[in-house]
């Protein structure tokens, strides 16, 4: 093999290691910590499995026409020409075409059952993003929970029950983003939005604003709090109730 065609070889291993290796980060998510978030990153690993089957098939053939038609010292002209190959094109098509139907449906049903709300949830809470905070209203309790820029609130939930978050907006759009939850949904001005969620893991959960709303955006921060049911009455309970 001449010599530049073995330095760019020698060139393509770690540019292949690499771009493997990015493509594997690329579908690494946090651990899912509600129902619905596992239904999301089964789905990521769906997507990422698919991926890399994609990446394997195309990698090997083109390292395989590499390996067998690279050019050797004993070659005086140009191989055997083709013109076409109606079966090798058409299966070429349809297999990514079927691919890609079967995750656009497979992504459907996940995205319809994770949006699909329940009319008696086990909690109902208000939040409203402002510039650059949130409040936590439950409404059942009037128990109000408001952040300040040198304060971050805390959303205090229970384990095991669906919660129906009503979702609105003071003045701009501001984005409901918990990375566990593997969720963002937006709070748009005139917009009630609703999003419903049922988490799994008692735990403490990180959240913050993930649409850019002005000066102080990385700023608005929130802290979720998962608990048991009993803990999360006790909490409740000893909480001040808001004005009338």
């Amino acid at each position: 093999m001449p010599r530049h065609q073995r330095r760019h070889g020698r060139r393509a291993v770690p540019l292949l290691v690499g771009t493997l290796a990015a493509a594997l980060l690329a579908g690494c998510t946090v651990s899912p910590a509600t129902q619905e978030a596992q239904r999301v990153q089964g789905l990521y690993n769906l997507f990422l499995i698919s991926a890399a089957g994609v990446f394997v098939v195309v990698a090997g053939l083109i390292g395989w026409n590499i390996l067998r038609y690279r050019a050797r010292p004993d070659d005086t002209g140009l191989p055997t020409q083709t013109h076409s190959n109606i079966a090798l094109e058409l299966t070429w098509w349809a297999l990514p075409t079927l691919l890609v139907i079967v995750l656009f449906a497979i992504s459907a049903v996940v995205l319809n059952t994770n949006d699909a709300q329940t009319a008696d949830p086990g909690l109902r809470v208000k939040v409203e993003g402002f510039q650059w905070q949130w409040r936590f209203t439950y409404t059942d309790a009037d128990v109000v929970v408001t952040g300040t820029r040198s304060q971050e609130p805390e959303l205090v939930l229970p384990v095991g029950e669906v919660v129906d978050f009503q979702l609105v907006s003071d003045d701009v759009i501001h984005s409901f983003f918990i990375p566990h939850f593997l969720v963002k949904r937006d709070l748009i001005p005139g917009v009630d939005n609703h999003l419903q969620l049922t988490i799994d893991e008692a735990g403490t959960y990180s959240g913050q604003c993930a649409e850019f709303c002005g000066l102080y955006h990385d700023e608005m921060r929130f802290t979720v709090r998962a608990v048991s049911r009993a803990d999360f009455d006790a909490w409740l309970a000893a909480q001040p109730r808001s004005a009338p």
